[in-house]
């Protein structure tokens, strides 16, 4: 059963990844950035004031002293993972290929280093632990069939047609107005939502948390998986 979540919870990433990465065409490596971002986020917002004052002592004082709902912290992982995209991508959306690549890995290297360095934002390189477990089958189905249709819905759009013609011929969707840095910074920002809804889900599901579970393993598995399950294969099949 635990196998089967940990799947749904993949597939919710995938998707994630998929919005920008499949539609684009563009390698993202820094997908997985958004994912510690809601991980982070949502894992230290459900643990109760008492234990996190006692356990992590170095939080700023609006995380330490306020505490929500697992489904609130679903709510604040998806919008904090598109806060950070929507800032990072502004500048990151203007390349391609392999500096596109670069630049994205950059991020993820960044995210990583301070996580595991700034104890005001979390546990530094310990493990993040009281997290409630909540995420079972039904919650990760949820939420897997949720980000389905998101990116469903977003290939089927306008937006979503426009940034495949980007993929497709730069040069002849620029020449008939696609603004195709601005396509990719909102399919960018999309992603990091989603990316940031599968981190809470995964740290609802195991209860705790590392900077490392959310690291390179994690970006060449889900990227491996988009890739062998066809980067278009959602396109193909409509």
């Amino acid at each position: 059963q635990q196998n089967f979540i940990t799947a749904l919870i993949s597939a919710v990433i995938v998707y994630g990844l998929y919005v920008f990465v499949g539609n684009s065409g563009v390698i993202s490596f820094g997908q997985i950035s958004f994912v510690a971002i809601g991980a982070f986020s949502a894992g230290l917002f459900t643990i109760p004031t008492q234990p996190k004052h006692f356990v992590l002592v170095g939080l700023w004082s609006f995380i330490a002293d306020h505490t929500v709902s697992n489904f609130v912290s679903y709510l604040i992982a998806a919008g904090l993972g598109a806060v950070v995209a929507l800032i990072v991508g502004l500048p990151l959306m203007r390349l391609s290929g392999i500096a596109a690549g670069i630049a994205t890995f950059a991020v993820l290297e960044i995210t990583y280093n301070l996580f595991l360095q700034w104890t005001k934002i979390g546990p530094g390189p310990t493990t993040l632990s009281l997290v409630p477990t909540s995420v079972g089958v039904w919650q990760a189905l949820i939420g897997a069939v949720v980000a389905a249709v998101i990116a469903f819905v977003y290939q089927s759009s306008r937006r979503g047609r426009l940034l495949r013609a980007s993929r497709e011929d730069p040069a002849a969707s620029q020449a008939i107005g696609v603004n195709v840095t601005r396509e990719r910074w909102l399919a960018f920002t999309l992603s990091g939502g989603l990316c940031g809804l599968g981190g809470a889900l995964l740290v609802h599901q195991l209860g705790s948390i590392t900077v490392d579970q959310v690291y390179l393993e994690l970006t060449f598995l889900t990227l491996a998986m988009l890739v062998i399950g066809g980067s278009g294969a959602p396109q193909a099949a409509r």
